[in-house]
């Protein structure tokens, strides 16, 4: 190896240390597991301690630069990577709190490491910057998500939701392999940052010439990261699958997978294809808004009609892929010059939107949790009425955390749906395709409708007749459930009420996903030295 490829290789090594830390925690715990079989309480600590010592690395790297060699490493440490592998991390402790009670002791070390391996996958996709490094990520994220949904219970229903998501995600993982192959194949290389410098510069990577092939790799992408966030038509199995997981894995599939489709589709596409050929990228917008309004019409429509809360929860989650479906279309439509980013772009709307959504949703089911856990029945939205009378607390927080999804000011959820449709709203329009504004509006209607059926929960919980009590007598006083939940719902109040730090934190990873450093140039030849990893 050359010196410089040294420097790259312990400058990425560097990079990946906080999922280093993770990664061999997990393996530490899955292998001592079987010696430990009685030590859940040990496990979720050792798992905390993980989390908390990658949180730290994360912090101590986080002025490392990588700008330099950006177009020559499998791996980022850009504002983006920051704010992605932060948020995963802070939720990776909330779904450790919300999973404490839900595993069996001798099932726990499989469980936690599992965990653990999600949330480092999960990182991985926040900072690479190849296209392989990123499939590696996602499939990361993906195989130990098969043995979480099988871990805390072993029924039919969950084999049923297994089997389902198993064969849907490995089609999806090939689907979106043959996006990346149609896209390397049309530009030669897999750096990311060197696809969108190509790209910018145009003239012969993907030109009206075969800009038709440049469309397919963004379809099969899209649909490949499309199942991961439950949009439409890559939906079908959510309801199912939602219903039929454990509660817990049903809080981690609602939020992970969303959560790294969304921050995949920025690395890989809104990045690379909205600097591209300018027929290519209204394709792209097209593509983009046709799912966005389908996605939210069909995921609130079924959604009210729905009373089992998993099933409700699924087609909710459906429309809010639609919603930041919506910040996809805007950010394929957003300006080259990084100096010029408009006041709320799509990137930005994406990334607020996502901190927000994590933090409500896992809220939510945090409180089917601790019922659940307190051997209180939570499985419809009859079961919660009267809740405000025996759990007044837990109901403020159910309370805040469906008012967030909802988007009813002043919380997380409403500065989430505002900067989104604020950016659909301000988009410069784009020849041959519907108004990025007509979306904004079908978005607005939506949200109106959305909130429907997350306020016929909150009027059961206040003014419904409390149900025949479900008590199994189990009082487990589950307060890592407690504190988890308390967390997401005074976070959704804060960041509504003073929404500036996330702005910032998002406009910023924003600016840093187009931003594009200047490559090595040879004087004599005056070429761009775009450098392979594998050379």
């Amino acid at each position: 190896m050359t010196p410089d490829q040294l420097e790259t290789l312990s400058r990425t090594l560097l990079i990946l240390l906080p999922e280093i830390v993770i990664s061999l925690s997990a393996t530490a715990i899955m292998v001592a597991g079987p010696f430990f079989r009685q030590g859940r309480s040990l496990w979720a600590g050792v798992s905390g301690l993980a989390l908390l010592a990658s949180l730290v690395t994360l912090f101590a790297i986080s002025g490392a630069d990588t700008e330099t060699f950006a177009y020559g490493s499998v791996a980022l440490n850009d504002s983006l990577s920051f704010y992605a592998r932060f948020a995963f991390l802070v939720t990776g402790l909330i779904l450790l709190g919300l999973g404490h009670n839900q595993v069996a002791d001798d099932r726990a070390p499989e469980f936690f490491g599992a965990l653990l391996f999600v949330i480092a996958g999960s990182m991985i996709v926040s900072t690479a910057n190849e296209l392989i490094f990123l499939f590696v990520g996602l499939e990361l994220v993906s195989i130990p998500t098969y043995l979480l949904l099988y871990l805390p219970r072993r029924d039919r229903q969950t084999q049923e939701a297994v089997t389902k998501y198993f064969f849907l995600s490995v089609f999806s993982s090939a689907l979106l392999l043959f996006g990346f192959a149609y896209l390397y194949g049309l530009t030669g290389v897999s750096n990311l940052k060197a696809l969108a410098f190509l790209m910018n510069r145009g003239g012969g990577v993907i030109d009206s010439g075969n800009v038709a092939f440049g469309l397919i790799a963004v379809v099969f992408i899209t649909a490949g990261l499309g199942f991961r966030v439950a949009a439409v038509p890559f939906h079908f199995y959510a309801p199912d699958v939602y219903q039929g997981a454990p509660t817990v894995v049903t809080a981690l599939l609602a939020w992970i997978p969303k959560g790294i489709g969304f921050v995949a589709m920025i690395r890989a596409l809104t990045t690379v294809i909205s600097v591209g050929d300018p027929i290519l990228v209204e394709r792209a917008i097209l593509l983009a808004w046709v799912i966005a309004a389908v996605t939210l019409v069909l995921g609130n429509t079924v959604a009210l009609v729905q009373t089992n809360l998993k099933r409700l929860f699924a087609y909710s989650s459906i429309a809010h892929a639609g919603y930041l479906m919506i910040g996809v279309a805007t950010a394929f439509a957003r300006v080259e010059d990084p100096s010029a980013i408009g006041p709320y772009s799509g990137t930005e709307g994406i990334l607020f939107y996502l901190a927000a959504y994590a933090l409500m949703t896992l809220g939510a089911f945090g409180v089917i949790l601790y019922l659940d856990s307190v051997g209180e029945r939570a499985e419809t939205i009859d079961d919660l009425s009267g809740l405000s009378r025996t759990r007044p607390l837990l109901s403020l927080a159910m309370a805040l955390c469906l008012f967030s999804l909802a988007g009813v000011p002043p919380l997380a959820g409403f500065w989430g749906k505002f900067t989104i449709f604020t950016a659909a709203w301000s988009a410069e329009p784009v020849a041959g395709i519907p108004s990025l504004r007509a979306l904004a509006v079908i978005g607005v209607i939506n949200a109106a409708i959305g909130a429907f059926y997350y306020l016929r929960i909150v009027a059961a919980i206040y003014y419904g007749t409390p149900a025949e009590s479900t008590s199994t007598g189990r009082d487990r006083a589950p307060w890592p459930t407690a504190l988890a939940v308390g967390v997401c719902a005074v976070l959704s109040l804060v960041f509504g009420l003073i929404p500036g730090p996330i702005q910032s934190a998002s406009r910023s990873s924003a600016v840093a996903s187009i931003r594009l450093p200047q490559p090595a140039v040879d004087a004599e030849e005056e070429s761009v030295a775009l450098v392979d990893p594998a050379d």
